[in-house]
């Protein structure tokens, strides 16, 4: 098997996890270069991977313009970049590995599709390529238990990460980084739906969400815009110095803005940090525009329904998925690592009940656990796309990026859909 030759553009927390493969397997992957603007983006990365500084560059078109060979591009850049970034590497022929969303624009999205042709595009949908998931869709797509009825699927996000993600952190506001809650979130939750029930697509589409729990109704009485000044500092939970400094929930999204190695700050400029940046405002006053709980429901072309449900700001973190078909069903927690299967008994009118610890199948070695995030799937996308990319069998979970528009077009649908009180049929809002 050909080592597969990588350049990083935007040396950031979801492609530094993707690049850790070259450390755990370089056999099979070598980082060549890394694109970033920011000095020290490139540095860490400069160190981590042993490159020299002809290979460091300041810009994409820094980059194009001295024609480097690779044979990927891991685009780890913000949402609103991906559509300028990504046309002109198609256009110079790269392959490229692309972090989802794609886009928040529909007519970005089917020119990127258009564009790729020529080009083999995986769209960063890491859960498809777990074990947990990857069981779940072998279990449907042998037939056993009949074709698919309903999907019923579940995210409750973490106050950890809600609070430093989407209402403190950079994804807060679709103005501000293009997408949407369901977009930057829960695309991975819609292309599992779509993905999970592909002998069908996708067809009318409803929505309902607001933001109804970080709004300044739910400050505590007399909250300051920063909570360094605020009186309630000792009993809100979400008080800076407490969620930030003492619990720590993050830390690479909360100090990204000071820009030195996280082992080099210090508290005195984290609490100054805090005094002037987002990070330290009161989580009831944050500029953050978008929903903290969403409700989707999908109709496909085969009569069979999907529903998604997201919960922002949740005790526990957890993914639940129940999937009813014809003869049997599958339900579980990928948090527990194991999934039900009822398949119904035609004979004796009765179902039989077995339960599947898909853990001993997981092949993370104790040396590839900095790869292992999203439940492995971190690690085995890039497992495949080694094997992709020198055309040898992958895993039931690597397709082409047609594959992943689907699940977007659910995302803008459901958007339009809540926002416009009304049905979205895909077919005529998003002619392909």
């Amino acid at each position: 098997m050909k080592k597969i030759q990588c350049v990083i553009l935007g040396y950031g927390d979801r492609s530094s996890r993707y690049a850790e493969y070259a450390k755990t397997k370089p056999e099979e992957l070598e980082i060549i270069g890394v694109i970033d603007v920011n000095d020290l983006k490139l540095q860490q990365a400069k160190q981590a991977f042993g490159l020299s500084d002809a290979c460091l560059y300041k810009s994409l078109e820094e980059f194009l313009q001295k024609d480097v060979r690779c044979d990927v591009v891991i685009n780890g850049t913000m949402d609103q970049l991906h559509y300028v970034t990504t046309m002109p590497l198609l256009e110079k022929g790269y392959n490229i590995l692309l972090e989802k969303p794609v886009t928040a624009n529909p007519k970005e999205l089917l020119e990127i599709e258009a564009k790729a042709k020529n080009c083999k595009v995986v769209i960063c949908h890491v859960l498809r390529y777990t074990p947990f998931y990857s069981k779940i869709k072998s279990i449907i797509d042998s037939g056993k238990i009949g074709k698919i009825v309903s999907l019923q699927l579940n995210e409750h996000v973490w106050y950890g990460h809600f609070v430093n993600s989407y209402v403190r952190g950079k994804w807060r506001s679709e103005k501000e980084c293009g997408s949407g809650l369901l977009l930057a979130k829960c695309c991975h939750d819609t292309d599992l739906m779509c993905w999970l029930n592909n002998a069908t697509d996708p067809y009318m589409v409803s929505s309902f969400g607001t933001k109804s729990f970080f709004t300044e109704n739910n400050a505590p009485q007399g909250a300051t815009q920063y909570c360094y000044e605020c009186p309630n500092q000792k009993s809100c939970m979400f008080n800076a110095e407490k969620f930030q400094i003492e619990k720590d929930f993050i830390p690479f999204y909360t100090w990204a803005g000071i820009n030195k190695p996280l082992d080099t700050i210090t508290l005195e400029e984290k609490r100054e940090f805090l005094k002037k940046d987002t990070y330290g405002q009161c989580v009831f006053k944050t500029d953050m525009d978008i929903v903290d709980r969403q409700c989707v429901s999908v109709q496909f072309a085969n009569g069979s329904i999907g529903t998604l449900n997201m919960i922002g700001g949740t005790s526990a973190a957890g993914r639940h998925i129940h999937v009813v078909c014809e003869y049997g069903e599958v339900v579980g927690y990928i948090e527990e690592n194991k999934i039900i299967v009822r398949v119904f008994d035609k004979e004796n009118v009765c179902y039989t009940q077995s339960v599947i610890d898909f853990s001993a199948e997981n092949d993370l070695s104790e040396e590839d656990n900095s790869v292992g995030g999203h439940y492995g799937g971190d690690y085995y996308i890039m497992k495949d796309l080694v094997r992709f990319l020198n055309g040898e069998k992958t895993s039931v979970a690597t397709t082409v990026i047609s594959d992943s528009v689907n699940s977007h077009l659910i995302c803008y649908a459901a958007e339009k859909a809540r926002k416009e009180k009304l049905i979205v049929d895909l077919r005529k809002e998003y002619q392909r």
